[in-house]
């Protein structure tokens, strides 16, 4: 990827299509209840914290991902296992994403349809487009950006035309505090703002460094704002027991818009969207994945490697739980807490600290 260059308005949808992901479909927040919304409204500025973090690191190693800069901070042999750790963890969250896939497709439209089968199709396409290059992807998610953004559009219009829009499901309003909104704050940083993490292997090939910063915190905040309007329109549209009971609320949501009786079945439009935006998360993990490999290992990317990459990700997302529910559950009490938090917060942290204080002993130094 040494010649790839992105722009500014590529890089805007990447992060926001990206950030999109699955997170706008499933039920990311419900554990604050009918308060999830203010709980969306606060995470992006976590979010943009976390993103600053990832910039200063790129800002004083502008040539390098975090696989490689991260052995020039900490040395050869504790770098070398960090980013180990990080390709395995860019392997492990694709195939936890590519879970969530499989498991809406024959949930909803699928039902006879081998989880396996759905998984083989869509890592054909994964792989095949790995391989014709990150910018072809770029200037593609820029097309998909319009495409979804203008469906979303369409489908929330629906939901105020068919009068499906209840306000009396938004209260009361902070009726359990604070609590329970600081309590589901990490879940709703880490995903989807810690997975920003993967920018840190995309940032070097960037045609223009100093657009980086403003345009991702403009990306960060357009995505924070649209999943605060997303969870009050899916509050107001199930209630907060249908809301918190359903494992794809945007899809039960869906299924109720009705229009004179012709216009049903907008759940089908959603399907394709989870696919998309899903489709895409997946790619820039992958990616990510193929360029630690490369670094880490001093080989040129190729068919192999990504096919290799490909299938530990398929083989990954079959057996990484035996059922969905088990699934959720690993992801929202373990993942966050044994894999996120050091990963996307702690590590980077603390390898921010590590330059700081180097530069600080430079300058002092004679």
């Amino acid at each position: 990827m040494s010649n790839v260059k992105i722009d500014g308005y590529q890089l805007f949808c990447l992060i926001v299509l990206f950030l999109f992901g699955t997170t706008i479909f499933l039920d990311i927040g419900s554990g604050a209840k009918q308060d999830a919304w203010i709980l969306t409204l606060i995470s992006p500025f976590t979010g943009l914290i976390l993103f600053t973090i990832y910039y200063q690191l790129h800002k004083r190693f502008p040539t390098l991902p975090l696989t490689e800069y991260v052995r020039k901070i900490w040395g050869k042999f504790l770098g070398s296992i960090i980013s180990y750790l990080y390709i395995i963890y860019f392997i492990y969250i694709a195939s936890r994403v590519l879970r969530d896939i499989e498991e809406i497709l024959i949930n909803s439209a699928y039902y006879k349809t081998s989880i396996t089968v759905v998984g083989i199709c869509m890592m054909f396409t994964l792989i095949y487009t790995v391989n014709i290059g990150f910018e072809v992807f770029a200037r593609v998610a820029c097309i998909c950006f319009l495409f979804i953004g203008l469906t979303l559009f369409i489908i929330n219009i629906m939901f105020i035309i068919t009068d499906l829009i209840h306000f009396e499901n938004l209260k009361p309003i902070l009726a359990d505090g604070w609590k329970p909104i600081i309590k589901a704050l990490p879940l709703n940083v880490t995903v989807p703002y810690g997975e920003l993490i993967t920018l840190s292997m995309i940032f070097p090939y960037m045609n223009k460094q100093t657009k980086i910063l403003k345009t991702g915190m403009m990306a960060v905040l357009f995505a924070g704002i649209y999943f605060t309007l997303n969870i009050l329109l899916l509050i107001c549209v199930l209630g907060i027991d249908v809301l918190s009971r359903s494992s794809f609320p945007a899809l039960k949501a869906a299924s109720f818009i009705d229009i004179a009786g012709f216009i049903q079945r907008l759940d089908s439009f959603v399907i394709i969207l989870v696919v998309f935006l899903g489709f895409i998360k997946i790619t820039m993990f992958f990616f990510c994945a193929v360029i630690g490999v490369s670094t880490l290992f001093k080989i040129k990317s190729s068919a192999l490697s990504t096919y290799l990459i490909g299938g530990i990700i398929l083989l990954s997302s079959i057996m990484i739980a035996p059922s969905y529910q088990r699934h959720l559950d690993e992801g929202l009490k373990i993942v966050p807490y044994m894999l996120h938090i050091p990963l996307q917060i702690v590590i980077p942290l603390l390898l921010l600290f590590t330059v700081l204080i180097k530069g600080k002993i430079k300058n002092v130094m004679p």
